[in-house]
């Protein structure tokens, strides 16, 4: 079987960027920062089942990807952000090659004291949009870059931990918590709603949800109606504002606006406009 090194991928490198971290010992290219812009240049069929040493991020740009991570459709059309733990095997990739993507290879002590996915999962829109920031640095590299990826790189694993899907080790009342807010976040419950749905004193409750999934109820919540209006924008184009505001759960479009600018630093008209 492949296996992938450091920063090692199936495609075509249109750019690509290092940061070494002051490093010079042999183990220079684990505890590197690598990114970079690709292109797929293997057919779909001609891809084995590979595994990546690394830890590391794909986010999709353009094309139709076929990935086995937790979260993610059967192919997906849209612009998506997935993470691989390290030691992932799997056979993910492009059907065609006119697709385009981001990679993320992040140094094992990076990762280091964070409760992040021990398998392969799609991660949120907020996580998605501090990449995003990561990615605009490969334009305009300059000698402050690898201080604002280094930052930038400890905003997308904090949105990535606080939008940890459940990987089933936790117990099966907070379980069913977790997937009432995602499943219905348009209808925001009561915490004594959920401690009763748990089986559990809501301040039990409140603990345990906040040391598994890193944040509150609400703060989830609240990713899960961002998860859902950016679902909605990607999918239904010609959808109102108004419309996609109401389906995602907000009092109303000024609401949607505020909410969306303040995670993302744009309308959700931009947002959609720049694709």
């Amino acid at each position: 079987m492949k296996t992938f090194a450091h920063g090692g991928f199936y495609g075509a490198f249109e750019c690509r960027r290092r940061i070494d971290g002051g490093c010079t010992t042999a183990d220079a290219d684990a505890r590197a920062i690598e990114l970079a812009e690709l292109q797929p240049t293997v057919p779909e069929h001609e891809v084995e089942t590979h595994t990546h040493a690394d830890a590391h991020f794909v986010l999709v740009l353009a094309g139709k990807y076929v990935s086995s991570a937790r979260g993610m459709p059967a192919i997906c059309l849209h612009p998506v952000l997935v993470y691989n733990p390290p030691g992932t095997t799997h056979r993910d990739c492009f059907r065609g090659l006119d697709g385009r993507f981001f990679t993320l290879s992040i140094p094992a002590e990076a990762l280091a004291c964070r409760a992040l996915p021990t398998t392969a999962v799609r991660a949120g829109a907020i996580a998605e949009q501090h990449i995003r920031r990561v990615r605009d640095e490969l334009a305009r590299w300059d000698d402050v870059s690898p201080l604002t990826v280094e930052a930038g790189i400890e905003d997308v694993l904090d949105g990535l931990q606080r939008r940890l899907l459940d990987d089933g080790d936790g117990p099966a009342w907070l379980s069913r918590a977790h997937e009432r807010l995602r499943d219905d976040c348009a209808h925001p419950p009561r915490i004594d709603e959920l401690a009763t749905l748990s089986g559990v004193h809501p301040v039990a409750f409140a603990r345990a949800f906040r040391r598994r999934y890193g944040c509150s109820p609400g703060e989830y919540l609240r990713e899960c109606r961002l998860d859902r209006a950016v679902d909605l924008l990607r999918r239904h184009p010609r959808l109102a504002l108004a419309e996609v505001a109401a389906r995602a759960g907000y009092a109303d479009q000024a609401h949607f606006n505020r909410a969306f600018r303040d995670a993302f630093a744009c309308t959700p008209g931009t947002f959609r406009r720049a694709g």
